[in-house]
């Protein structure tokens, strides 16, 4: 365990609350995940682990290429044109998740993709995140940093705009290494089983060793994947201006992200090890944009051959177990 583990510098006459878990929306207003209407198969998946955990889901339908009108495409710019690709699709539905919150004047969500996994104990890994951004965030901007949350009401605090706690890469500035945080998280997965490129961050950038039970947390700069990010209302505007087709742009809305974000248009805090992995049964059920997947045949037996990496507890994995009952082997040595 390292020794430097970030510890609360609260004012000595103030006391902060005692961090706890997150409700059934992670402390956000709304938990949004975004999912083509014809993949029951993930939507049933996800019923079923976010009741096992406790969540409360709002879905919003993906959006093919082709259901985009010509007239709404966005103004291009550059060489890679997303004329007809899923790409395009891609960006449509996250553009339509930002427009939903806000004109619902939803302040704050998290927004999923359909096919994540999380941890049995989500809910205490999103409190301890929310209580450290709130009480004891030591690398927020400004004087007084630390005393700034005490005074807000947002989850979270108040200074950002999004919120990476899923993604399969990315960056962060090594210009600031200086800031970052590295807190003690019981849920934490050793370094040693998360995805490598999480490894090789956590391991030669924050010099972090094979341990387990800590989290690093550091401003987002250049995150890759979609997989799980919070937005604020003010987030989802400034990313519906910045990558909705009010500007042109001409990359996938994940590289938008990361490149809107390092330029310091849009900002927010980034999870290390992050808390939402994907989910893979094999072939062609693990993407519905990778036309090299779709085109493989559907031949896996699905979730219940299914993996993740980067994670303590997985909460697909302990359904077998949620759910393991013999009615009639229970009742064998009960007479009436």
């Amino acid at each position: 365990m390292p020794d430097r583990l970030s510890n609360p510098s609260l004012p000595f006459s103030a006391r902060a609350p005692e961090p706890k878990p997150a409700n059934a929306t992670l402390d956000f207003q709304e938990i949004i995940f975004l999912s083509m209407p014809y993949r029951t198969d993930r939507q049933d998946a996800l019923s079923l682990i976010a009741a096992v955990t406790g969540l409360k889901l709002t879905m919003i339908p993906g959006v093919s290429a082709d259901e985009i009108h010509p007239k709404a495409m966005p103004p291009h710019v550059g060489n890679n044109n997303m004329t007809g690709t899923a790409a395009l699709g891609i960006w449509r539905a996250h553009a339509n998740v930002w427009r939903y919150i806000i004109d619902n004047n939803i302040q704050s969500a998290l927004i999923i993709e359909d096919d994540v996994d999380w941890d049995t104990n989500i809910k205490e890994i999103m409190g301890t995140l929310n209580w450290q951004l709130r009480y004891n965030n030591t690398i927020r901007w400004g004087k007084d940093n630390v005393q700034k949350g005490w005074k807000e009401e947002c989850p979270y605090g108040c200074d950002w705009d999004e919120l990476f706690v899923g993604h399969c890469g990315g960056k962060p500035n090594r210009n600031r290494l200086d800031l970052h945080q590295v807190i003690a998280e019981p849920h934490g997965p050793k370094i040693e089983t998360i995805m490598p490129w999480a490894k090789k961050e956590m391991t030669t950038l924050w010099n972090l060793t094979e341990s387990e039970g800590i989290r690093v947390i550091a401003p987002t700069w250049e995150p890759i994947c979609l997989m799980g990010y919070g937005l604020s209302r003010m987030g989802a505007m400034r990313m519906l201006y910045q990558i909705g087709g009010w500007r042109p742009f001409g990359h996938p809305v994940d590289n938008e992200i990361a490149w809107r974000t390092s330029e310091g248009s849009l900002s927010g805090y980034t999870m290390m090890p992050p808390a939402f992995v994907s989910w893979r049964v094999g072939g062609s059920q693990d993407s519905d944009n990778d036309a090299g997947m779709n085109a493989q045949a559907v031949q896996s037996k699905g979730n219940m051959e299914g993996k993740s990496v980067g994670l303590k507890n997985s909460v697909r994995k302990s359904l077998e177990g949620f759910f393991e009952k013999n009615y009639w082997a229970d009742m064998a040595n009960e007479q009436r």
